[in-house]
């Protein structure tokens, strides 16, 4: 019998063309085939056409191409298949809610479709991070449980507040913030 795919009827193909991504209740988990297909990139370089994710921490330090409908399950997957990581004994934390500048961080569910906590860093294909968290094993249960604790979101200081009046003086301070901007 031949193995190739029977073609989707114009109609499903072009909704799956057009659909943003699927939606996480019906997402399909990635394979062990699908992920072990899955590179690390030796060089990140921006790609207008491809989103890279760093999956950094507890002795990972790599950076995988990935799609619009991938999971956090998934890329437990992908570190359980290349990097021997039992997924019981760690948390993947990234942006709480959705990501911007000062988001703060949360250990993130394996349901979680990267892209969509990802947002506009996704949508800009700007390089993404999920960290990796070691769980410890509970003494009473037996269980593994997280060690992370949840940061809540930061906001900045407007710039005309980040100046205090600790700095010597207020001459000075403008001095050195005008080297710095000529040597930028």
């Amino acid at each position: 019998g031949s193995s190739r795919r029977r073609p989707l009827p114009s109609a499903l193909w072009w909704s799956y063309l057009s659909a943003p991504h699927r939606l996480a209740a019906t997402a399909m988990p990635l394979s062990k085939d699908d992920v072990s297909g899955i590179e690390t990139v030796a060089h990140y370089t921006h790609d207008e056409d491809q989103a890279y994710l760093m999956l950094y921490g507890e002795g990972v330090f790599e950076t995988i191409p990935i799609e619009a409908d991938y999971t956090v399950g998934d890329m437990k997957l992908w570190l359980n298949f290349h990097k021997g990581k039992d997924p019981a004994e760690y948390d993947l934390v990234g942006p709480k809610g959705c990501w911007k500048m000062g988001a703060g961080s949360e250990v993130l569910g394996d349901e979680v479709v990267i892209s969509e906590v990802m947002g506009e860093r996704f949508e800009n294909k700007w390089l993404m991070q999920l960290s990796l968290f070691p769980k410890k094993k509970s003494e009473a249960s037996g269980q593994w449980e997280s060690t992370f604790e949840t940061i809540e979101e930061w906001v900045p200081p407007p710039p005309e507040e980040a100046w205090d009046e600790e700095d010597d003086d207020e001459e000075k301070w403008k001095k050195d913030v005008e080297k710095s901007e000529a040597d930028n």
